[in-house]
């Protein structure tokens, strides 16, 4: 393949032309008998020489056009396939919604992306993920959208929406109190199997990455190509939550098949041998008044009997105990609850990390904490009637693990915080003093409850 310097070919345009007339005018000036003058000669030759230049910076300035389309769009592409990628090294459905409305937001250079998931009738918002607006001014915002105003116009036609000014639009109700000020908007809908699941939604266009910390709002509108670009990555989108739906109802599948072998088991063999042993004290009943000795001989053998009944529920439970805690790394063993409080609940639980250094969390600090955990999200599946509930670990000053536990249900009394007639809560509080470190429990002030555990990490 013959690579040809754009710069040189610029010269060429010019100049093979310009030669080409000097060669016309000199074989001109020796056929002809009258020559032509060389003020004529010069003019011509100056005319082409305009001429040529002029064409020339138009054509390659059409080129130059093109190069930075034709760039931009293989940037757009390859920004596109990562993006897809990305999703499917993950199979949490929670974290899915979450990296689809991250991921389109960053394609298309936006400043803010939300994601609606359609209910059932397909009409409203069961489920609305942002991306780009802190977790603080969301609660300060309030309840999310139900798919009015503007975003009715994509639900009910089921086509992608391209909006220069939000404010303007026919169906614009305007934003609620402490919502950040948004301009142009572009929302294509979400399909799978031919039927809308939800919306994804991007919100001010960013002119270039330095203007993503700015807080003005961008008057730059969204281009056919944020569309195409955007749309392609919903199908990707469609499959990714398809499969995180798939998986957790594989993992649902998987629990309730627990549950049944669990129950078989105890009915089979634990259960059965209890009722063994009352069968045993109801003869001893019948016998203690007329053969006290041999009574007495049986009341033995039916206190052996239920010991060995608890020797067996006792190694039942520490067999199941280790899939959840032993051998597990503290991000490991949350998953694990996570995934069991959905599969029981259906409420919808997302984990989220920071910078986790797992070296320096012991494997009793791990057992505790994860115990910890396993309280506070049972008192959220027993109390609090909630239907999201969010874990996040982090580091702080890379000397605590901090494990922050919130939900959006009942908020938990504080008459409950000081005298609680349960033991859950003051196990909760004698784990962590017992681990050096301390446990904040309270109610939030939108509603639901927030438990926030913070262990010291042992030395690097």
């Amino acid at each position: 393949m013959i690579v040809v310097n754009k710069r040189l070919l610029r010269w060429l345009t010019i100049v093979l032309p310009v030669g080409f007339t000097i060669l016309l005018l000199v074989l001109t000036d020796l056929l002809f008998a009258t020559p032509a003058s060389v003020s004529e000669l010069a003019f011509a030759l100056l005319l082409v020489a305009l001429g040529t230049s002029g064409f020339s910076a138009w054509v390659f300035r059409i080129i130059d056009v093109r190069e930075a389309e034709i760039a931009r769009r293989a940037s757009q592409l390859e920004a596109l396939s990562s993006a897809a990628l990305a999703l499917t090294t993950e199979l949490d459905l929670a974290l899915v919604l979450q990296k689809v409305v991250d991921l389109s937001k960053d394609l298309v250079a936006a400043r803010f992306g939300a994601l609606g998931v359609l209910d059932e009738t397909g009409k409203y918002f069961e489920q609305f993920i942002t991306s780009g607006i802190s977790s603080e001014r969301r609660r300060e915002i309030g309840e999310p959208p139900m798919g009015h105003g503007v975003f009715s116009v994509l639900i009910d036609d089921g086509r992608p929406l391209r909006v220069d000014d939000i404010r303007r639009h026919h169906r614009s109700v305007g934003f609620p109190a402490s919502h950040p000020e948004m301009k142009s908007l572009l929302g294509v809908p979400i399909i799978s199997k031919g039927k809308v699941i939800g919306d994804l939604y991007v919100a001010d266009k960013l002119p270039n990455v330095a203007a993503e910390t700015s807080s003005a709002v961008s008057e730059h509108p969204f281009e056919s190509e944020d569309q195409q670009v955007l749309e392609m990555f919903a199908t990707q989108a469609a499959i990714a939550i398809e499969n995180a739906k798939l998986y957790r109802q594989v993992q649902q599948l998987a629990v309730l098949e627990e549950r049944q072998r669990f129950g078989m088991d105890l009915h089979d063999g634990i259960i059965q041998s209890i009722y063994a042993v009352g069968l045993m004290l109801e003869d001893i009943q019948r016998r203690v008044e007329n053969e006290p000795k041999a009574s007495g001989a049986r009341i033995g053998k039916a206190i052996q009997s239920l010991n060995q009944v608890i020797r067996d529920l006792r190694n039942y439970i520490l067999d199941l105990r280790p899939q959840h805690f032993q051998g597990r790394d503290i991000l490991q063993g949350v998953e694990e609850l996570a995934r069991a409080l959905r599969a029981n609940s259906l409420v919808d639980v997302s984990v989220t990390q920071g910078s986790i250094n797992l070296e320096r969390i012991t494997p009793a600090q791990t057992v505790e904490i994860l115990h910890i955990a396993q309280e506070a999200l049972s008192n959220v599946q027993k109390h609090a009637r909630a239907t999201e509930v969010s874990i996040r670990l982090e580091n702080l000053d890379n000397r605590v693990l901090q494990m922050c536990i919130e939900d959006n249900g009942t908020s938990i009394p504080r008459e409950a915080l000081t005298d609680s007639p349960g033991n859950g809560l003051r196990n909760m509080r004698e784990r962590t003093n017992g681990l050096g470190g301390e446990i904040e429990i309270g109610p939030l002030t939108e509603g639901g409850t927030r438990v926030a555990v913070r262990i010291p990490l042992r030395e690097g």
